[in-house]
């Protein structure tokens, strides 16, 4: 088995007098698919943006790859997130969009080229990177998304609820791709879903 990568321990979570994330403790596995499955409002989002850094725990700790995140930012932390909304940027091309991390980072044009057209293949888009966002459907839109995430080379994928808003047979294609798609680059991803079918289609 392998050692984990990300080490939760009694995370708890307060907004004023609710607890969002009741002393939590778990590990993920390097290489793992893992999924979160619960209803709306349990607590699976606010442990994600936990992971990922955009919220702090109010108490416990969390561990990426045998480091303490405690005060790091989450441009510092090994992760990337796909969230629910795709966030991808309308008035960039496809390719623009995906190299965009890169290119804040100060990488070489020649190689965010490069390695933002190798993503774009992963995730069956090679040829569309002249096209704007409006140009793409829904499930084009979250490969985008995807892609953008994994150029930037993270130990770990967070998504949240990323398939939700694709219609069911759309849905249900991408999770056998998200699947083949983790198998493939062979990082951790962690994602949290309210779909019971999904979780163990994927997981």
């Amino acid at each position: 088995m392998s050692e984990p990568i990300i080490q939760i321990r009694n995370v708890t979570k307060r907004f004023g007098n609710m607890v969002a994330v009741d002393n939590v403790s778990l590990d993920i596995v390097a290489g793992e698919f893992f999924v979160m499955l619960g209803p709306s409002g349990c607590g699976k989002t606010t442990l994600l943006r936990m992971i990922a850094g955009f919220e702090l725990p109010t108490e416990g700790q969390i561990l990426i790859d045998g480091q303490d995140m405690a005060g790091v930012p989450p441009n510092k932390r090994p992760v990337n997130m796909v969230f629910q909304s795709y966030a991808v940027f309308p008035h960039m091309s496809v390719l623009d969009n995906v190299g965009y991390g890169m290119k804040i980072a100060g990488t070489p044009k020649a190689e965010i080229r490069e390695r933002a057209e190798e993503s774009l293949a992963l995730v069956k888009l090679d040829g569309l990177g002249a096209r704007l966002p409006d140009q793409l459907s829904g499930g084009q839109r979250q490969r985008v998304a995807l892609a953008r995430s994994l150029v930037m080379r993270p130990k770990v994928l967070l998504l949240d609820e990323p398939l939700s808003a694709l219609d069911a047979k759309l849905r249900a294609q991408m999770q056998f791709e998200l699947a083949d798609l983790q198998d493939k680059v062979g990082i951790t991803f962690v994602t949290v879903t309210h779909d019971q079918d999904e979780a163990l289609s994927m997981a």
